[in-house]
């Protein structure tokens, strides 16, 4: 219960960072010193592929799904689905299915398939799904990175064979697309962050 409300703690302290709410007097006033929670937990972020096999708490995964359903969708369409897969037979079987997934869903504390949901599709732009179901699978994987765990993005889709394997393994209908697996699990290692800044990417026009 005192490690719950220890999460539970460092999460609102992460929200009330980023708010737009609050002190009407700070609105608008950016920290441009790179020094904020929220600016420090994306800097850090990285994928972690080895963990020590001990299962995320139910109340743990319930704080980082509600991160990854605050993402942006267009037209709040929220097209997205979550897939808990604890069956570790099934864990397997998707291991198999997808190069890369086996080692990890072994010793993951918990496996999470971010799936498209159709019905919940936009009609003149269907694909939207896609940028929709990432922004939200980036907000889970930074609200892990919050939480001291680790994980890592193993895509799916737009791979029709692996997209087939994984509805067959998990019995998922037609209107569920499953767009990635994320593994999570408390990491054996510290793992250091790339530096990804490049100054030859920025186009000023």
């Amino acid at each position: 219960m005192k490690k719950y409300f220890c999460i539970l703690a460092l999460t609102t302290a992460m929200i009330s960072t980023t708010s737009c709410g609050g002190d009407e007097s700070n609105y608008g006033a950016a920290d441009t010193t790179g020094t904020s929670v929220a600016i420090e937990n994306i800097m850090t972020r990285t994928s972690v592929r080895q963990y020590t096999g001990q299962v995320i708490p139910d109340d743990t995964l319930d704080i980082i799904l509600k991160a990854a359903m605050a993402a942006p969708s267009a037209i709040n369409k929220q097209p997205w689905e979550f897939v808990i897969v604890k069956d570790q037979t099934k864990r397997d079987r998707i291991g198999e299915a997808i190069v890369g997934v086996g080692d990890k869903v072994k010793t993951a504390g918990a496996v999470v398939l971010v799936c498209g949901n159709s019905e919940r599709f936009i009609e003149q732009a269907p694909e939207y799904w896609v940028q929709d179901c990432s922004a939200a699978t980036e907000n889970l994987l930074l609200a892990v990175n919050a939480l001291k765990l680790g994980a890592v993005w193993c895509g799916v889709y737009p791979m029709t064979e692996r997209v087939n394997e994984v509805r067959q393994i998990l019995g998922l209908p037609e209107n569920i697309i499953p767009l990635n697996v994320v593994t999570i699990g408390y990491p054996t290692a510290i793992e250091t962050p790339k530096d990804k800044w490049d100054t030859a990417k920025i186009i000023v026009i």
